[in-house]
């Protein structure tokens, strides 16, 4: 059973991770060499480009994509309090975490890679967007269950 006071807790922590990913949209994410230079990614980019990976050669930088719609799913169930909620961000937490093991992305149709020189602000917030919600999500279950052990 839920009180007035764990609605005000899932939903503030559902409000800061959306907060926090807006804003990560607003920002570069990726750094690269290219032969050309110097280039970057903005978040919203590889927001709405990262689905379509996959077609244009890119299984593995469509699997990091994947974290997103994970993460949508997992707000969904935590919206709709079911615990199952937590597998799924997790999941995307742990996905987008694998990204900083990369030392080179797919830049071309052709295959071309390039090695990526930073991960920038729109990545890392990105990331702490969804592990705000995996956190979260743990907290919010911890604490209900711990209120049930109560009565």
């Amino acid at each position: 059973m839920r009180d007035n006071n764990s609605n005000k807790i899932r939903n503030y922590i559902l409000l800061l991770s959306l907060t926090v990913y807006i804003i990560s949209l607003t920002k570069n994410a990726i750094t690269y060499n290219d032969f050309e230079g110097q280039n970057t990614y903005s978040s919203y980019s590889i927001l709405f480009m990262g689905g379509v990976a996959i077609l244009r050669g890119g299984l593995f930088e469509w699997f990091i994509w994947l974290a997103n719609p994970l993460y949508f799913v997992g707000i969904f169930l935590f919206f709709k309090t079911q615990k199952k909620s937590i597998y799924f961000s997790a999941t995307a937490t742990i996905i987008s975490l694998s990204f900083t093991t990369w030392k080179e992305i797919l830049v071309s149709e052709n295959g071309r890679v390039a090695k990526i020189q930073t991960l920038n602000p729109g990545y890392w917030l990105w990331t702490i967007s969804l592990t705000i919600l995996t956190i979260g999500t743990i907290y919010y279950f911890n604490r209900m269950k711990n209120n049930m052990n109560v009565i």
